[in-house]
């Protein structure tokens, strides 16, 4: 089922950033921007190094590419550095990152414990920006 998901995610990736043109990519500014590329880092280096810490062999390491933690990690990331943020694009990475999230506790998989919280944090951020502060509220605060 996650499977059918995921290339769900990548039509509406395509859909969204290429032929809409929705997305664009702004690497700097903002907490959103850090939190981006700590995600992306996070994937493609850290991830794999905690496997290797944690004692799996070499050949068993999940790894960003090959295995849906990280590549859900990295897309957060991504999505973190588009302007707008399209909060719809979130919802599939964040049905995995419960799933995938649920292995840090229940399988003791440490990697996968920014998992648990950078989808509730990446919606957050996305939602966010979707919602700007009213005038009001902007001027009580």
């Amino acid at each position: 089922m996650f499977a059918a998901l995921f290339v769900l995610q990548a039509v509406l990736l395509l859909y969204s950033g290429a032929i809409r043109g929705h997305e664009k990519y702004r690497p700097w500014g903002g907490a959103h921007a850090w939190v981006g590329w700590t995600l992306i880092a996070y994937a493609a280096v850290l991830y794999p190094l905690i496997g290797l810490w944690s004692e799996h062999s070499l050949e068993k390491v999940p790894v960003f590419g090959i295995t849906p933690c990280p590549v859900t990690l990295f897309t957060f990331g991504l999505l973190l550095l588009a302007r707008p943020v399209a909060w719809w694009l979130l919802v599939i990475p964040f049905l995995w990152s419960l799933v995938g999230g649920s292995a840090a506790f229940l399988l003791g998989v440490p990697q996968d414990w920014v998992l648990a919280v950078s989808g509730l944090a990446a919606l957050c951020i996305a939602l966010k920006q979707a919602c700007p502060p009213s005038p009001a509220r902007e001027g009580s605060a």
